[in-house]
Parts: C-alpha cells; structure tokens; sequence
C-alpha cells in the first residue's frame, strides 16, 4: 500500500512540474519603476504638549525666522598648501615607509580592562545562613 501511494504522488508531482511553464505574466511592455518616480509622504506627528504655547510666546513669534540658508555665510576650509622643502626626502626614509600607517583608528581593538572590587560585609553572613549550606552543591 505504501509504495502505490508513493508511486501515484511521484505521478501527481512529475506531471504538476511538466504542466508549469515559467513565463513572465507581463507579456507587454512593462513600465520599469524608477526611485526617482516614487514620491515619498512623510506624515508629520502633531506633539501635544497639554497646554497652549501662545500664552507663553510674543506676539509675532516664529520659531523660523533665520534659518534660511546663506550661501555667503558659509566658512569653507581651504586646502593646505603642500609644503616643498627643496629636496628628495626618500633617500632618508626606510624603504616602504608610510607617515600615516597606524593612523586608522579601530574602536573593536580598544581592551576595556574591568577592576574587580573585592566587597567586605561587616558581618559573618555563616551566622545567618544554615550550618550544611554549600555555595558549589547542586
């Protein structure tokens, strides 16, 4: 009994796999989606704070004056200029040297070491525990 089904459902698998075809469903031209055509919507929450700020505020206040952005305004940092000292440093440099090796700063290689304080209770904790009490039995 059990190899007949075992036989019939090997025929049901074979010809459910041959009857399946893999074609695309979209037999015409499809549009492709781009990143740039999705239009993102951010809701905004509204905060309630349990009281009316305009109590509080002046007249006329708003909390966005001067925060346009002022190209003219911004301090750009300019390149330091290299500096030539008027002759070939490499003859005194070991071959292969780099300035800047061990320059890179990896926060998985800092060994944070942890000092174990060793605590003393004023008292005998034997008196309060029971006379057969063993930390390490089962």
């Amino acid at each position: 009994m059990k190899t007949v089904t075992t036989i019939l459902s090997l025929v049901f698998l074979s010809t459910t796999l041959m009857a399946f075809q893999g074609k695309a469903e979209c037999k015409t031209e499809c549009a492709i989606l781009k990143l740039n055509d999705i239009t993102y919507i951010e809701q905004e929450e509204e905060i309630d704070l349990a009281f009316d700020t305009e109590q509080y505020l002046p007249e006329g206040f708003d909390p966005y004056v001067g925060m346009d952005t002022v190209v003219d305004e911004i301090v750009f940092i300019e390149e330091d200029e290299e500096i030539h000292l008027g002759f070939d440093t490499t003859p005194y440099l070991p071959e292969g040297f780099n300035a800047y090796k061990g320059m890179v700063f990896n926060i998985d290689e800092i060994e944070v070491m942890e000092m174990e304080e060793e605590i003393h209770l004023d008292f005998d904790i034997q008196n309060y525990l029971p006379s057969n009490f063993d930390v390490l039995a089962k």
